[in-house]
């Protein structure tokens, strides 16, 4: 109880200006003064603070009220660095104080020991500050306080933490600024909120502090500083303009290391990327499937778009779109060899849906038509082809299905007729489009906005997800506008053989900077190769 006044008195910014007097007026709640003086030097930090509190209520053993009280507190700190406080470079310093106090008819008195750590430099500073730790007839709490300041031009802003004991603690940001002769501070907190403001007449400060506790007190903290040295304002502006420049230059020398150092990676990457697809090609060069080798070999085209490539995914594509015509036709013939005409009939409808322009599937057609108008019972058999053609393609939709093909078979199930199968289907469907927006949101999770924007879209091809359409706005929102990362993104994932991660980022690429010719390229090649499976 007898050191409480030294946290209250206690703002949420400690200032440490080398070469200055200050002398402090506060007031806080009714029946509380403190009065403060401080003195730094370049290596000295002295701080003596006293202050008394009036009419506390004096309680007997029963909690009745008998009487009034006062308390009377004084306390000092001093603290010697082995550097000066106003250079540029770290400073650490240490020392004693003390702490007194009477409350009522009893005194008690500690010895305390004090420790700062300080870095000045041109972007910032970091403080370490330690007080109170000590031994007394009153314990003492010690204070641990730190805080970091970023300097922007006539701004400084930053985080601080303070802890009180083992177990107690405060933390918020502060944020100042100097504005020709006047000074502002702001620096809201968990346990206050503290508004400042100083003017500056030549070496001469005048301050006023508001600090507004939320347990409902408040503080009016009134002051001058003085500070010495010679031509220090002159100084002050000269060091300022000089830490621009050498911030602007740095800035720029910066840059320019990152541009290397992103050029750098990006070639790195590539290089990978294109190892990668030269992987792939041989990997589908010893695959018995055609179409997994065409996968592969379209995933490398991405990097590698040498002719020989070109040349297997036109050859492969050639093979696999004749084996199939082949087999389809041949279908149709057993077909008509049996005179199974509404099958015939509902077999060539399929191969003209895969194939319109081909025109040997098309006079395959007009062959079976001929037949089937030439049976008596032609209505009937048409009738039954269309129906046996609807049932293929219910039975095709649940294949993609149940290979994971939701765009293929959502495609086919729009164009289907009511029934109770098409019912069954899109309930599927829906169901593996709200999946997709599960995994949308575990990439939100992770702050991956780019996949996560994939996946809803892929939702919303699937059905038409409302949770996907509301979540799509925010994820486009998130995005950086940065096509160079998103691009470096794509070549790790891709290397990595994340395609559709890759897919993802170099579509955000594309978009952010359309005229680029390598990201519409990879696009437009992954974009086919995903489509295709």
């Amino acid at each position: 109880m007898g050191f409480v006044f030294w946290y209250l008195g206690n703002g949420a910014e400690y200032g440490v200006n080398p070469r200055s007097v200050g002398m402090y007026h506060r007031e806080h709640f009714v029946g509380f003064r403190q009065e403060e003086i401080s003195v730094v030097t370049d290596r000295l930090i002295f701080n003596l603070r006293g202050g008394y509190l009036t009419g506390i209520e004096r309680i007997d053993e029963w909690g009745n009220i008998v009487g009034e009280y006062d308390a009377v507190f004084t306390g000092a700190n001093l603290i010697f660095a082995n550097a000066s406080l106003g250079e540029y470079g770290w400073s650490f310093g240490i020392g004693p104080g003390f702490m007194l106090s009477k409350i009522y008819n009893y005194s008690d008195y500690a010895v305390t020991f004090n420790a700062l750590v300080l870095g000045r430099f041109r972007s910032g500073e970091m403080m370490l500050l330690l007080q109170n730790l000590g031994y007394g007839t009153v314990l003492p709490t010690p204070e641990l306080y730190l805080r970091g300041l970023s300097y922007n031009q006539n701004f400084r802003f930053g985080p601080f933490l303070r802890l009180f004991g083992d177990r107690d603690f405060d933390g918020g940001f502060i944020f100042g600024g100097d504005l020709s002769i006047l000074s502002f501070n702001v620096s809201p907190s968990l346990r206050n909120a503290l508004v400042g403001i100083s003017l500056q007449v030549g070496p001469f400060s005048f301050v006023y502090d508001y600090l507004y506790y939320w347990i409902g007190y408040t503080t009016h903290r009134v002051g001058i500083n003085v500070s010495w040295g010679k031509h220090q304002e002159m100084e002050e502006r000269l060091r300022r303009h000089e830490m621009q420049l050498q911030e602007h230059e740095r800035r720029i020398t910066q840059q320019e290391r990152e541009i290397r150092n992103l050029k750098r990676r990006i070639s790195e990457m590539e290089n990978k990327a294109q190892e990668y697809a030269r992987r792939l090609v041989k990997e589908a060069e010893d695959e018995e499937d055609p179409q997994e080798a065409l996968w592969k070999l379209e995933l490398a085209y991405a990097f590698d778009t040498t002719l020989n490539v070109q040349r297997r995914i036109a050859d492969l594509k050639s093979r696999i779109v004749a084996r199939k015509k082949r087999n389809g036709i041949r279908k149709v013939q057993v077909f008509l060899k049996n005179r199974l005409y509404s099958q015939a009939l509902a077999e060539v409808l399929s191969l003209i849906e895969e194939f319109p322009d081909d025109k040997e599937v098309l006079a395959l057609y007009r062959r079976v038509k001929r037949l089937v108008e030439s049976q008596r019972n032609s209505a009937r058999i048409t009738t039954k082809a269309y129906r046996k053609y609807s049932e293929n393609r219910l039975q095709k939709a649940q294949r993609l299905l149940k290979e994971g093909k939701y765009v293929k078979a959502a495609s086919i199930v729009s164009s289907l007729p009511p029934s109770a199968e098409k019912i069954q289907l899109m309930r599927q469907l829906r169901e593996a489009s709200d999946r997709y927006v599960e995994r949308a949101k575990s990439y939100m999770e992770r702050g991956d906005w780019a996949k996560a924007k994939y996946f809803l879209e892929m939702a919303l091809k699937i059905y038409p997800n409302t949770e996907a359409t509301s979540l799509l706005s925010y994820v486009e929102g998130r995005i950086r506008k940065n096509a160079h990362l998103h691009y470096l993104k794509a070549l790790e994932l891709y290397q990595k053989g994340d395609v559709v991660g890759a897919f993802a980022h170099i579509k955000e690429a594309y978009l952010l900077d359309p005229k680029n010719e390598r990201y519409r390229n990879i696009y437009y090649r992954l974009k086919n190769a995903l489509e295709d499976r």
